[in-house]
């Protein structure tokens, strides 16, 4: 059987395998021009190492992992006109879960668009998914990006969950904020990570669980060391502060702050939900307190849609949306 890569590699123009070596400037600079006004702190420094990567050029190679090929760490397609890179879709397999693929970066040239070749790299790019023993593909879509939400759905991808980025400039003032009675706020130390993994199987829907594993992957990080904690100004690195929320012994939530002096700083929280109305803004008030005593940088926040209450508190201590993103999957095989 031919190999979808090697049906798009067929012809001079139109589709072919994204080349890690010769390509990552060009997308890069597409990256830029499709998604720039949406992409925060964390997004730009994705797009800066991507850069760095296109300078390594054919060193690229020797980098990558023994037993692995570069395209494993990042592979796509992308779509060629009079010898310039015009489109991309990049996927990748997600770490832990062999059988899903995350598809990103789906962009076309403004001036190239309405031709059908997002549709036809989407069409590529999914072949090639199953060709690589993948049973899902999942993507994050801008929700006022109708045309991209619609040419999504047209391929069979259903709506997930709903993601909301939210940021401020700097921590804002908040007055403190009494905590409701029957709960204790004490701090989280590697030791307690069969309670949280225990919580956030009770805490997060099932689709939340699903879709984004990472966010239980940090399920054995505690708090920093209280004295890297103290030194973390002087020294030049950050830290990260979790506190627990404790009902007598039994963990019902988890608030975390990571402290990033290079960085934008970063709020979570994760509560179960007869607590969230009550606790979630006495709680994020507490972690941005915290926040006014580190060095001042912009903070962020990723909630999703089942944390209504925690969006609301943010907004109202002056934070404002920055980009809201829908999470699709399809299943592509069984």
């Amino acid at each position: 059987m031919v190999s979808i890569a090697a049906q798009a590699a067929n012809s001079a123009s139109g589709p072919r395998p994204l080349d890690l070596r010769r390509d990552l400037k060009q997308v890069a600079a597409l990256i830029e021009e499709a998604f720039g006004p949406e992409l925060d702190a964390a997004g730009w420094a994705a797009l800066r190492e991507l850069r760095v990567a296109a300078r390594l050029g054919p060193f690229l190679g020797l980098l990558t992992p023994a037993g692995a090929r570069p395209n494993d760490m990042l592979g796509g397609f992308v779509w060629v006109e009079d010898g310039r890179v015009v489109g991309n879709v990049t996927t990748q397999r997600i770490p832990r879960f062999s059988s899903r693929f995350l598809i990103a970066n789906v962009a076309v040239q403004e001036a190239y668009r309405g031709r059908g070749i997002a549709s036809e790299l989407m069409r590529i790019v999914l072949a090639h998914i199953v060709e690589r023993g993948g049973q899902w593909a999942v993507l994050q879509v801008r929700e006022d990006n109708d045309i991209a939400r619609g040419m999504y759905q047209r391929l069979s991808f259903a709506d997930l969950m709903t993601e909301h980025r939210l940021r401020a400039e700097t921590p804002p003032p908040i007055p403190a904020l009494p905590l409701p009675r029957g709960g204790e706020l004490r701090p989280l130390s590697n030791d307690n990570w069969h309670a949280v993994r225990y919580l956030l199987n009770r805490a997060m829907p099932a689709d939340a669980r699903w879709w984004h594993p990472s966010r239980s992957s940090g399920f054995r990080e505690g708090s920093s060391p209280g004295l890297q904690r103290r030194l973390s100004r002087w020294l030049g690195v950050g830290h990260k502060m979790r506190w627990g929320l404790f009902f007598g012994d039994e963990l019902m939530g988890v608030l975390d702050v990571d402290v990033l002096v290079h960085n934008e700083h970063r709020v979570d929280l994760l509560l179960q939900p007869e607590l969230r109305a009550e606790w979630s803004a006495p709680l994020l008030a507490h972690a941005l307190r915290y926040l006014q005593r580190q060095p001042e940088r912009p903070v962020n926040a990723v909630l999703y849609d089942y944390q209504d209450e925690a969006i609301a508190a943010l907004q109202e201590f002056g934070f404002e949306p920055f980009v809201t993103l829908v999470n699709m999957r399809r299943r592509v095989a069984r």
